[in-house]
């Protein structure tokens, strides 16, 4: 069985799903959900819905929301046995949906994901260079970032989180082997617009300029683009009923981290995570990654 270890955030998400169009500046009926997530977290729940043997780096803090996450995480065979407590609170994720489901704002605390530091990774290296692939997300300090792209002789897939944090890793982004961020972080990241399918395509040819060697850029409702320095090219989205967008790019990033341990190309990895990403957002894919608390 192939290992598989991820470096990031885990969370409690309060999600708020307002009835119809949200009232900015006002209270709006709807519904609130609370469930187990971030993006470290949500991507090894997928890994390990593949069967592959997935260990969790990530810190928690000494209350009932790290409760929460260890049991979440032991129901679904996630290892958590080098991840950091500490005696703060652990990181909680707000936001609120639009009335097509998909992000409108979101607020975070993940300040505990900074206690990551080299030293405490140094103690983690063999566990990491033991691994087949190590998957990295932005809520890492960047000097944490630095010290694993510099460190860890596995295939390093970066996932940059969101746009304010996109930027962590630094000129490192070459060391990894394969990147995926949305129009908006390739745009941040590479200077490079990215309105467009032919401005995507620019950011993807900079990701390959600066060394990474597969690219994955999700386009939202337009699909993903991807590239290799065999080719590239652009994957439409799949003609779905949208119920919930929350997750969809972590469905991507481990979908495509498991077609790459199976021996697949970079534009079949592309498929694999466009259809894992469509298949989460229409409630089709007959798993709950979020079960709620």
């Amino acid at each position: 069985m192939k290992q598989v270890c991820i470096v990031g955030g885990a969370a409690l998400d309060i999600t708020g799903m307002p009835d119809g169009v949200c009232r900015l500046r006002d209270s709006n009926l709807g519904a609130v959900r609370m469930q187990v997530g971030g993006v470290g977290r949500n991507i090894a729940c997928r890994l390990a819905r593949y069967a592959l043997r997935t260990e969790l780096i990530t810190a928690l803090g000494n209350d009932v929301h790290a409760q929460m996450i260890e049991q979440d995480c032991a129901s679904r065979g996630i290892g958590l046995t080098h991840s950091l407590w500490l005696d703060e609170p652990s990181a909680v994720y707000l936001c609120v949906l639009d009335e097509e489901r998909d992000l409108l704002a979101g607020v975070n605390d993940m300040g505990i994901m900074l206690r990551i530091t080299p030293e405490v990774l140094e103690e983690r290296l063999p566990l990491l260079n033991a691994s087949d692939a190590v998957v990295l997300d932005a809520n890492l300090h960047p000097d944490a970032l630095a010290y694993l792209t510099e460190q860890v002789r596995a295939p390093l897939f970066y996932e940059p989180v969101s746009f304010s944090k996109a930027r962590r890793i630094g000129p490192n982004i070459g060391r990894c082997f394969a990147v995926k961020p949305n129009r908006y972080e390739a745009a941040h990241l590479t200077g490079c617009s990215c309105d467009t399918v032919r401005g995507v395509y620019r950011a993807a040819e900079w990701f390959l300029r600066e060394g990474v060697q597969r690219v994955f850029i999700s386009l939202g409702a337009e699909g993903v683009v991807w590239a290799d320095p065999d080719g590239c090219g652009h994957i439409e989205a799949e003609p779905i009923t949208v119920v919930d967008t929350t997750g969809a790019g972590d469905a991507m990033c481990a979908a495509i981290v498991h077609g790459y341990l199976a021996g697949l190309t970079t534009e079949e990895c592309a498929l694999a995570g466009n259809r894992a990403s469509a298949q989460l957002c229409a409630g089709l894919d007959g798993w709950d990654a979020y079960a709620p608390y």
